[in-house]
């Protein structure tokens, strides 16, 4: 799997889409912060702990393009001819999206951060104390969404192969899974709220965190591994590419 990761990496690096998207990262989180500026009630704990809200798109078209970007150009096949098995191409190239989605995650929030610092932005406010476990849980939570972003538009793009079908579908079904987890929840007569992304997202932003945040998002990232690896190596391993 190692192997395929070095070499997956390998394409990225060379791939002007890429270079240009991670770029593109540290500006959008300075862009983000600026206009989250223009709300002067807003300390610099709030803008940060909702960097992951805004650029989950970005996330879902990167993931995307490099996934079916092989399927598109036909260099699947080379992959698939290399000798590793289809398990462990499957989980390479899914290291690849969850490792390039945490690095534009990390350089937007490093932009927005920096931004904040350079603005004087106050890092807490009076109505909205942060304690140094409260912004380390913040970060692991959005990095922990951003992992399962990527899983969900790795799988989807798998699937459908297609590049703006995939995008289409990974970016819906973000945006409709909290009213999706709300109707199972009613059905069920059982509180889904821990997995509801923009559920959680709002408890970080308004610095709400328990540690029940931590671990739902932890119990929701291993779930959804495990669902899209299932079926997801089950489907790649006896389809036809």
């Amino acid at each position: 799997m190692f192997r395929i990761f070095k070499a997956e990496l390998f394409k990225c690096r060379h791939n002007m889409s890429f270079f240009l998207s991670l770029l593109a990262a540290a500006p959008l989180g300075i862009l983000y912060a600026f206009i989250c500026e223009l709300d002067k009630t807003l300390s610099m704990a709030e803008i940060l702990s909702g960097v992951v809200s805004y650029y989950n798109i970005f996330f879902i078209i990167m993931i995307a393009m490099y996934v079916t970007n092989d399927y598109e150009k036909g260099t699947i096949k080379s992959i698939m001819s290399s000798g590793v098995s289809k398990t462990k191409i499957y989980l390479g190239r899914l290291s690849v999206s969850i490792f390039i989605s945490e690095i534009m995650f990390v350089l937007a929030f490093a932009g927005a951060l920096a931004w904040g610092i350079f603005r004087g932005i106050p890092f807490v406010s009076d109505a909205m104390p942060w304690t140094t476990f409260e912004f380390v849980e913040s970060i692991l939570v959005q990095m922990l969404i951003v992992a399962i972003y990527a899983m969900i538009g790795y799988f989807i793009s798998v699937l459908i192969k297609k590049q703006m079908p995939s995008m289409i579908v990974a970016i819906a079904f973000i945006n409709f899974e909290p009213l999706l987890i709300s109707k199972i929840g009613e059905l069920s007569g059982v509180d889904l709220s821990i997995l509801d992304f923009n559920s959680v997202i709002e408890q970080i932003e308004m610095l709400d965190m328990s540690g029940t945040v931590l671990y739902g998002m932890l119990v929701l990232g291993i779930f959804v591994f495990v669902l899209t690896f299932i079926i997801g190596t089950a489907i790649f391993k006896h389809r036809d590419i």
